[in-house]
C-alpha cells in the first residue's frame, strides 16, 4: 500500500510516541499540521491496513501498530515524519 502524504505525517508522528502513549486527533493536529478530518481518514485508512490501532476509551488514543513501525523503520523517506527528538 503507498501511503499519501498526510498518512506518511500521521503515521511519522504516531512513530515517534512511546508505545504507551498514544495520541489524539488534537494532538496529531498540533504535532502535524493537519486538520482533524483528514487526521481522521489517515487514521482510519491506516487501521483498515493494519498500520495503526485505537483504544475505545475517551478520548480515542491511537498508536502505530507493528507494521506502521516496521514501514518506517524500513523507509528511509517516511522518517522525515518522525519527530527528530524520537529518532535514536
Amino acid at each position: 500500500m503507498a501511503l499519501t502524504e498526510s498518512e506518511a505525517k500521521v503515521l511519522g508522528a504516531l512513530a515517534g510516541s512511546t508505545p504507551a502513549q498514544g495520541l489524539t486527533v488534537r494532538q496529531l493536529c498540533e504535532r502535524t499540521g493537519l486538520c482533524a478530518g483528514t487526521i481522521r481518514h489517515a487514521l482510519h485508512q491506516m487501521a483498515y491496513h493494519g498500520f495503526t490501532v485505537s483504544t475505545r476509551q475517551s478520548p480515542v488514543l491511537w498508536r502505530a501498530a507493528e507494521p506502521g513501525l516496521s514501514l518506517v523503520a524500513s523507509c528511509p523517506a517516511l522518517r522525515e515524519f518522525v519527530p527528530s527528538k524520537a529518532l535514536p
